[in-house]
């Protein structure tokens, strides 16, 4: 069976996985911080970014690609309703996606090796 190596960021952990296998069983075990809760790709709760590797995964459907999408509205809209200039700062600092490559955990599976992070790490 085709293996591949997933690096956590957050907690620099690297594990071998069989090829197919979904990011967030993963990231359960190995305590990663990213964030989940309907696991269907529903709330979009478990957003990740990528930070290498992102051809080693796989491909967005669009399902996940309107969820995703729904996801940034969210994060946008928080930044408009920051109450001062402090809060949309510490906003922006954490929730930095630019230049990122943001998928969830519960829809994508591993092809090949690549590193991964919650966003805000």
């Amino acid at each position: 069976m085709a293996k591949a190596k997933i690096k956590f960021a957050d907690v620099n952990v690297t594990v071998t996985v069989p090829v197919g296998t979904r990011i967030i069983e993963i990231s359960e075990k190995v305590g990663s911080y990213i964030a989940y809760n309907c696991r269907e790709g529903d709330c979009g709760s478990c957003m990740f970014t990528v930070t290498e590797g992102y051809d080693n995964l796989s491909r967005p459907s669009e399902y996940e690609k309107a969820t995703l999408l729904e996801g940034y509205r969210d994060i946008i809209e928080g930044w408009r309703n920051a109450p001062n200039l402090e809060s949309l700062e510490a906003a922006l600092v954490r929730d930095n996606l630019v230049g990122r490559k943001c998928r969830l955990a519960c829809q994508t599976q591993v092809y090949g090796d690549a590193v991964v992070a919650p966003l805000g790490s």
